[in-house]
């Protein structure tokens, strides 16, 4: 009588690694290098291009950057997203008001080229010949850090230029003097890997239906069997 065969478990892979947001990267001094990817991170440009094809994979755009700049920071596939862009909602939504909130301090950040940066502390402009400013900068930011899940990132930044079209400001430029900016971005992150599309999560968004027990409804939905 052959012997049974024993149907072993797949072994689980190695963690994934997280995507973290520092309050102190906000201060780096630009790199002597371009940026490889468009200056998007390993660790979301490993998850694109693995899932290329598949369903998070999208029509290839250009963003923001100069075709100059293009060429001499990448050869490669060029992401369906604007990441300089979706970094700076991050940070805006989900690391600044953390910061406003434990020190009383306001800052803003922009997009330049690949990174984003601090360019104001309390309404000052932040320059990189002022170093007092920079040190108060430092001390603001520092200890400051908010670690995120990848492919909720990657998926928002798929995302993100329709919700952005559909949201305008309260994505794009929240008020840091409302106690409530409206706008919970880490549902919308949650929405975003959940499968919604730009569409429906801001429609969700304004009809007060973008929820923890409906993302979760939605995910348990559509996760593949």
């Amino acid at each position: 009588m052959p012997a049974r065969r024993r149907h072993r478990r797949p072994r689980p892979g190695p963690p994934r690694e997280p995507f973290v947001l520092e309050g102190l990267d906000l201060l780096a001094p630009p790199p002597a290098r371009p940026d490889p990817h468009w200056g998007v991170p390993p660790v979301l440009w490993a998850a694109w291009r693995a899932a290329a094809g598949g369903p998070l994979a999208g029509p290839a755009r250009r963003t923001g950057l100069t075709a100059a700049h293009h060429r001499h920071v990448d050869t490669g596939d060029q992401p369906p997203f604007d990441w300089p862009a979706a970094h700076a909602d991050l940070h805006r939504h989900l690391l600044l008001p953390a910061v406003a909130a434990t020190t009383g301090h306001h800052v803003e950040v922009a997009a330049l080229g690949t990174r984003v940066v601090a360019t104001h502390l309390d309404g000052r402009a932040l320059r990189v010949g002022d170093p007092t400013g920079v040190l108060r900068a430092r001390q603001v930011l520092t200890g400051h850090r908010r670690v995120l899940d990848p492919a909720e990132v990657l998926a928002y930044a798929l995302v993100r230029d329709d919700l952005a079209a559909r949201l305008g400001p309260a994505l794009t430029a929240p008020d840091p003097a409302r106690p409530d900016p409206g706008l919970d971005l880490a549902l919308v992150l949650a929405a975003a890997r959940a499968g919604l599309s730009g569409a429906e999560i801001a429609d969700a968004h304004r009809a007060g239906t973008l929820d923890p027990e409906r993302i979760a409804l939605l995910t348990a939905l559509l996760r593949p069997s």
